[in-house]
């Protein structure tokens, strides 16, 4: 059944990203009308048969004044004639700007995101560590050493692992788990130097598995969630997920609500958790991002159209009947989420150090088809650890589990989308890796 059509026009931002492409499909599978906006003309929107013109801004970081003033131009140019509800969505971290210059769009358009004073409470990771502790909210502990000699002092009083992390980087990057003081001091130094004049994190393990949080709030109250775990990422430790499973979010609410009521949230936030999935042990909640989400794809798959929501909460203040999340779904990324698997298998289940000097030459044997070698440079690096008949049929087990998750298209309904996605892919081959709305 087609969803119902509607009359509305948005706006959306960072034309780029795969999460703009689900809002653009989202809306404009209900006959609202979607604008795509980037700083770049060739985008993922730029293909999609739900959007109906694109413009370039802009980038922000090049100016945010000429940004925000590329976009109200945008906004005049494309305001509705009639009174149909006209909307500015932002799709990624563009989020915290346009929530800083909200002002500047009043009686223009409705901008669709929290406001800056809450986002400002949780963004970056140190003064989200201070909300948490203001407003006690249990968190794995944090510290935030200003020199080498405060790091120094630090390690004779903390336990091992530890986590070192830069204060606003997103997808893991940056993100490194030490064993010991001397790890710990040269992970702290190097991030010292790359993120200049910012505060460094020194953050306890917190126990089990990784789980996103994704929730709707009206001022401070929760109107719709769903949380999925991340089966697979890649890389491993710390990176994106690429195989995500709903599960029940009854654990997760009570945190969640103890932090966002008083912020007054007020738009989409997805919230970092880690669990060992226990029903009797509660989630530790590690960062919020004021934003959409990577697994955007995933959370609407399982049945939460978080665009739509957003934008009936934002123009009728009110949101349609919605069904709960469908618990166990799994979707997968295509590609990569195999790499993940495999990369897992041997890096994760087996723990070959042996392996781990070869494991770039196979991975690009793999890709090139090239079996034979491919199974040489394996047999050689693990001839002491593990047969390669053993080893394959591990493989079996993922490629089992692979064929019982959801891929991830695209395309469908929306027939030159695969050109956009493109653009992405070649990201991947010019840098060498994914671009951020893919990776957070």
């Amino acid at each position: 059944m087609p969803p119902k059509q509607e009359k509305g026009r948005v706006i959306v931002t960072y034309g780029r990203s795969i999460i703009a492409l689900m809002i653009a499909q989202s809306l404009g599978s209900r006959g609202i009308e979607v604008v795509g906006c980037d700083d770049v003309g060739m985008t993922v929107l730029s293909f999609s048969k739900y959007v109906t013109s694109n413009h370039v801004y802009t980038p922000a970081e090049k100016s945010e004044k000429r940004f925000i003033a590329d976009l109200i131009k945008i906004a005049k140019q494309n305001k509705p004639d009639d009174s149909r509800p006209y909307l500015l969505i932002p799709a990624f971290r563009d989020a915290k700007i346009i929530a800083k210059y909200k002002h500047r769009f009043d009686g223009l358009i409705t901008v669709a995101c929290p406001d800056y004073e809450a986002i400002e409470r949780i963004d970056t990771k140190d003064r989200f560590a201070a909300t948490l502790e203001e407003l006690g909210v249990e968190a794995p502990r944090t510290w935030m050493p200003k020199s080498k000699a405060e790091l120094t002092k630090l390690a004779k009083n903390i336990d091992f692992p530890v986590f070192v992390k830069p204060p606003d980087d997103v997808g893991g990057r940056g993100i490194s788990r030490v064993k010991n003081a001397a790890q710990l001091e040269e992970a702290f130094l190097d991030l010292q130097k790359r993120y200049r004049k910012k505060q460094i994190l020194v953050q306890e393990e917190a126990k089990g598995k990784d789980y996103c949080f994704c929730g709707l709030f009206d001022h401070g109250r929760l109107k719709a969630s769903m949380v999925y775990h991340n089966i697979h990422k890649l890389p491993q430790e710390t990176g994106a997920g690429v195989v995500r499973k709903t599960v029940k979010d009854d654990n997760f609410r009570p945190i969640v609500k103890k932090l966002m009521k008083p912020l007054k949230w007020h738009g989409v936030a997805e919230i970092d958790f880690m669990w060992d999935g226990k029903a009797k042990t509660k989630p530790a909640i590690l960062e919020v991002n004021a934003r959409f989400w990577a697994g955007l794809d995933h959370s609407v798959k399982s049945g939460m159209d978080f665009p739509y929501l957003l934008y009936r909460l934002f123009t009728t203040g009110k949101l349609a009947y919605q069904k709960p999340a469908r618990i166990g779904h799994k979707t997968s990324l295509p590609g990569l989420s195999t790499i993940a698997r495999v990369e897992e298998l041997f890096d994760n289940a087996f723990h070959f150090d042996e392996l781990a000097e070869k494991w770039p030459e196979i991975k690009d044997r793999l890709k090139k088809k090239d079996l034979l070698h491919a199974a040489e440079i394996f047999t050689d690096a693990l001839s002491e650890t593990i047969t390669l008949d053993e080893a394959f049929k591990s493989l079996k087990l993922i490629i089992k589990e692979a064929k019982n998750t959801e891929k991830i298209a695209y395309s469908k309904d929306d027939p030159f989308i695969g050109l956009g996605v493109l653009f992405i892919l070649g990201s991947l081959l010019k840098h060498g890796k994914l671009p951020p709305e893919i990776t957070s």
